[in-house]
């Protein structure tokens, strides 16, 4: 892996309607750098699901509680979430993570009566190079 190299993550699912629902990326092993979050929000959605964005050192996915970690909004904004209705909402987030073994989480809490879908991106950027032995023929 190679510093500078950017990977996108995408999270789709389902969370039901009066439910929460955390979807989980695969291990990242390197430590690495949020650079940019995209979320469609579907026609009807009407602000009443909220997005929440973690990085955690666990790949648990809690469906009662918010996962463990910290969340990645909370470091700078007035608001903890994004919600939406018939947008994209596309913004930079620059969150370095320097601990190795970290999970990229979005938790979604629905507050509508009708299940909703999840759409997001979430792009980072690795900070970290990895040398392997080579022998030499």
């Amino acid at each position: 892996m190679l510093v500078g190299r950017l990977v996108t993550i995408s999270f789709f699912g389902t969370v039901a309607a009066s439910s929460n629902k955390t979807l989980v990326s695969k291990r990242i092993n390197v430590p690495f750098q949020t650079k940019r979050v995209r979320v469609s929000f579907a026609p009807g959605v009407n602000r009443l699901m909220k997005l929440y964005f973690y990085i955690s050192p666990d790949p648990s996915a809690p469906t009662t509680a918010a996962p463990t970690g910290y969340n990645i909004l909370a470091q700078t904004g007035q608001a903890e979430y994004i919600t939406g209705d018939d947008e994209y909402k596309d913004f930079q987030m620059e969150i370095q993570e320097v601990t190795k073994g970290q999970y990229v989480k979005v938790y979604a809490v629905n507050e509508d009566t009708y299940e909703h879908t999840i759409d997001v991106q979430i792009t980072v950027e690795f900070t970290y190079v990895e040398i392997r032995n080579r022998s030499v023929r």
